[in-house]
């Protein structure tokens, strides 16, 4: 270790408190592996300035928490607050960019702490704000939903829908298909998640916000089938969709994004 990283622990997590560098400098030092000067260096920096700077990047971690879940933050600031803030100032804030990745990082690394302390709902419904931050990010699913945009209005887009139920389909790049033990789709949530099972499919959408389905249990189930394994009718029929309206739904799912010929440039 060095004196970066002491500076770090001074600023960022618990390991090390301004107190302790004045009591017991000795312990630090060997802590650390710090040389005199390096000691000497940090115990020279006022108390009041390491209290300061460790309440900007306290805040900073906050913000960077709530990039990837903000509605999630939003709820625990308001209800459990002192949640947040034991989080962000007692909890070691591993070295990242400031960028999506670094953002996931510190989303997952909030509600594992989380779990617990604030209701399971609130966690559920961070995790599903952190799958359609995920999604948005995704390069596959972007790249997809731009073909998807810039393709769905030529006729021979419209024939894939139109003959999918022939095809062999599957769930496309663009679509995410997540199961839920509350209702993260509840009016009101995040502040009331029933406790309902819910399966949800998430879909990137070209330069707009990803879309959120709740799908019935005969869609979850026929979605999970489209694996590109089986013809759309065979699908269906495993599904338990009556044959005189899997055509339809099929089209339907097609139609709306979250099937695709296997194969095709969207899967």
């Amino acid at each position: 270790m060095t004196v970066i990283d002491a500076l770090a622990a001074l600023l960022a997590s618990p390991l090390l408190t301004a107190a302790e560098l004045h009591e017991d400098p000795e312990a630090v030092r060997a802590r650390f592996g710090l040389s005199a000067d390096d000691l000497e260096l940090l115990a020279r920096v006022p108390d009041e300035t390491y209290a300061r700077v460790a309440l900007d990047v306290a805040a900073k971690h906050r913000l960077v928490v709530a990039q990837a879940m903000p509605e999630t933050v939003t709820e625990v600031t308001a209800r459990h607050r002192s949640v947040l803030e034991q989080y962000v100032t007692g909890t070691e804030r591993r070295p990242h960019p400031d960028d999506p990745v670094g953002a996931e990082r510190a989303a997952e690394a909030f509600l594992a702490y989380a779990a617990g302390r604030i209701p399971a709902g609130l966690v559920e419904f961070g995790r599903f704000e952190l799958e359609r931050f995920r999604l948005r990010r995704d390069e596959i699913a972007a790249d997809a939903a731009r073909h998807w945009h810039e393709n769905a209005s030529r006729p021979e887009h419209r024939t894939v829908e139109e003959g999918i139920e022939h095809g062999v389909p599957v769930v496309p790049a663009t679509v995410l298909v997540v199961s839920y033990a509350y209702d993260v789709t509840a009016p009101e949530a995040p502040a009331h998640l029933p406790e309902v099972p819910v399966t949800v499919a998430l879909q990137r959408v070209w330069r707009e916000p990803v879309r959120t389905f709740r799908l019935e249990d005969g869609t979850r189930d026929l979605l999970a089938l489209c694996d590109g394994t089986r013809t759309a009718q065979r699908a269906a029929a495993e599904a338990g969709a009556h044959p005189s309206q899997a055509g339809a739904v099929l089209r339907s799912l097609a139609r709306a994004g979250l099937l695709v010929p296997r194969g095709g440039p969207d899967a």
